[in-house]
């Protein structure tokens, strides 16, 4: 019996010896497997246990980040690698973790390869049990790479900010279509030119282009277009050619711009009237001898000239007389060049101008001002949700005209807003009609920067609102013109009682001028219309791209969001979709129409 027991016992402990050398085995090949992983890992892992930061394990990754071999490396600490300008820092913050102070921590800092080259990485730093003591593991990342990355694209960024300094300075003083000065920035520098006491005398020159209306109604906007910009540049180089032959002055010292859709404005400083003269003529007669294959049309221009400070002593002064000058030339019978006569004070009277504000007063008590719509396309869902409110006028014989030459004289007289007040009436009643018709249609309604202190048309849409009884939340109003805008304070109070109805706010010609991104700030603003310059070339123009994408990428941030118009090609549509642009507006997507055309419009 003690024989067996003794054999019993005897293959217990066989078999416990058995189990205890494969649980050996196990846990030498665990720890074969995980130092195998630990040697191969991606990161690299260092390890040490005193405040001096002695490395007693390192591998294969922390060698090829410093340079050194693993035998190097486990000879020295880890203040031997850091750079010197982060070595302090570096230190107190391991001992901190090793000590408990801190709890595990990711940071960045440098430290300096064999060869002496200093590289960024990212350290993460944490306590653990190694053998029974207490040991700090540290992971190193190279982050060489994502720090170029980062340069980069702070380079690019600003670079992009150039980019768009250099077009917000070129939009806000410069005439988009044909790179002259633009009517603001002509008559700051006319002012300043005044404003010098040394000044003694000055010529103005204000040349319109005869019926040139009927040649962009004929020929097309785009052909009309393109008629202005060479046009612009024959009056650069037929101003070049006579001051190098006749007045021995450099073009820098001439004044050149485009003032309205087809006027023209030359001043020249130090010049008299035979001077002007002499220049009048020479482009009177190369705007007659203009010919281009691709444009057959005969062209001419009339001609008006006023002169400091005979004629007047400040830029209303002179502009006025010199357009005085300009329509008396065209009562002579167009294509001529009239000087400022003081008898020419009855034909301010008569001037067409006053006869464009009778008509609008006539239209407006006849009921001849129009609601045309204009769709906006939701570039995410491919349907059109949106429609730009557009006015027109229709004469006693029926003529659309198109909104430039008449809000241009509206301005003048004073009778935007009451053009506004009857097409904000037309427009909600367009949109009740629709509504019982089972239409859930959202219009912009266009408000002139102008009217935002203006607290009686305020009083006017929210009566106008409860009277005709729309949703407000199917409302966006446009503001235009946002560079008049008087008092900012007033015109926030007054989109804020808009947005409290429910109504929305958009931005239009933003990024035009510095104030655009003050306002978007300000204003409260749910929607941005990117100023048109910026998306007519922008499948071709890489300025253009980084301008709107920046854009984009600001509305994004405040969550805005983004119409672009002037949309005109396929092109700019795809572009568009492609970074990210809500909404698009143009003639690719549809031409504005009457609301009698709705039906066909909206399919």
């Amino acid at each position: 019996m003690k024989k067996d027991k003794s054999i019993a016992e005897s293959e217990k402990m066989r078999e416990r010896i058995s189990g205890l050398q494969k649980t050996i085995a196990e846990l030498k090949e665990s720890k074969d497997n995980y130092k195998t992983l630990i040697d191969n890992a991606s990161d690299g892992i260092l390890i040490n246990t005193d405040s001096e930061g002695k490395i007693i394990y390192t591998n294969r990754r922390v060698a090829e980040i410093t340079g050194y071999s693993v035998d190097e490396l486990v000879r020295t600490s880890i203040k031997d690698h850091s750079s010197p300008d982060r070595l302090v820092e570096d230190m107190k913050l391991y001992q901190q973790i090793l000590k408990g102070i801190v709890p595990p921590t990711r940071h960045e800092t440098a430290i300096v390869r064999k060869n002496g080259d200093v590289i960024p990485v990212e350290m993460t730093g944490s306590v653990i049990n190694w053998y029974g003591q207490k040991a700090l593991a540290v992971i190193i990342r190279d982050i060489s790479e994502r720090k170029k990355q980062e340069i980069e694209e702070r380079k690019n960024i600003e670079s992009e900010k150039n980019i768009y300094k250099e077009k917000a300075w070129q939009l806000t003083h410069y005439d988009a279509l044909t790179d002259l000065l633009n009517r603001a920035r002509f008559i700051e520098l006319l002012n300043k030119w005044i404003s010098d006491t040394t000044v003694q005398k000055g010529v103005l020159l204000l040349i319109d282009i005869d019926q040139f209306k009927f040649v962009s109604d004929t020929y097309g906007h785009g052909m009309g277009d393109e008629l202005l910009r060479r046009l612009a540049r024959l009056l650069q180089i037929t101003l070049k050619y006579i001051n190098s032959q006749y007045f021995n002055e450099t073009e820098n010292e001439n004044i050149i711009s485009r003032l309205t859709s087809d006027e023209f404005a030359i001043f020249l400083p130090s010049a008299g009237s035979s001077q002007a003269v002499l220049l009048a003529e020479q482009l009177r007669k190369s705007i007659e001898g203009f010919y281009q294959p691709d444009i057959p049309l005969h062209l001419t221009a009339s001609i008006g000239i006023s002169l400091y400070p005979e004629h007047g002593t400040t830029v209303s002064e002179l502009l006025t007389k010199a357009d005085v000058a300009m329509f008396r030339a065209k009562e002579l019978g167009r294509n001529k060049v009239h000087f400022y006569n003081p008898e020419d004070q009855d034909l301010e009277r008569m001037h067409s101008r006053l006869l464009w504000k009778e008509n609008i007063v006539k239209a407006m008590s006849e009921d001849r001002f129009e609601v045309w719509l204009q769709p906006i396309l939701d570039l995410k869902h491919e349907k059109v949700r949106l429609y730009e409110v557009l006015a027109r006028m229709r004469s006693i014989e029926g003529e659309v005209f198109l909104p430039g030459p008449m809000i241009d004289i509206a301005e003048r007289f004073g009778l935007v807003e009451s053009i506004e007040r009857v097409i904000i009436e037309k427009a909600f009643m367009f949109q009740k009609e629709r509504n019982g018709h089972g239409d859930s249609l959202t219009l912009c309604i266009n408000i002139s920067g102008k009217d935002l202190n203006n607290i009686e048309l305020l009083h006017f849409i929210h009566s106008k609102l409860h009277e005709i009884n729309i949703d407000p939340n199917h409302l966006i109003f446009e503001i235009t013109e946002t560079a008049s805008i008087a008092d900012i304070n007033t015109a926030i109070k007054f989109l804020k009682e808009l947005k409290s109805r429910g109504c929305c706010i958009s931005l239009d010609d933003f990024g035009i001028g510095f104030t655009s991104f003050l306002y978007l700030k300000e204003l409260h603003i749910d929607y941005v219309k990117i100023a048109g310059p910026f998306i007519k070339n922008l499948a071709d123009n890489l300025n253009d791209q980084l301008f709107v994408k920046a854009i984009v990428n600001i509305a994004k941030g405040l969550n805005i969001k983004t119409v672009a118009e002037f949309v005109e090609k396929e092109e700019t549509l795809e572009f568009l979709r492609k970074i990210g642009v809500d909404y698009a507006q143009g003639y690719a997507i549809g031409r504005p129409s009457p609301v009698s055309d709705y039906k066909k419009l909206a399919s």
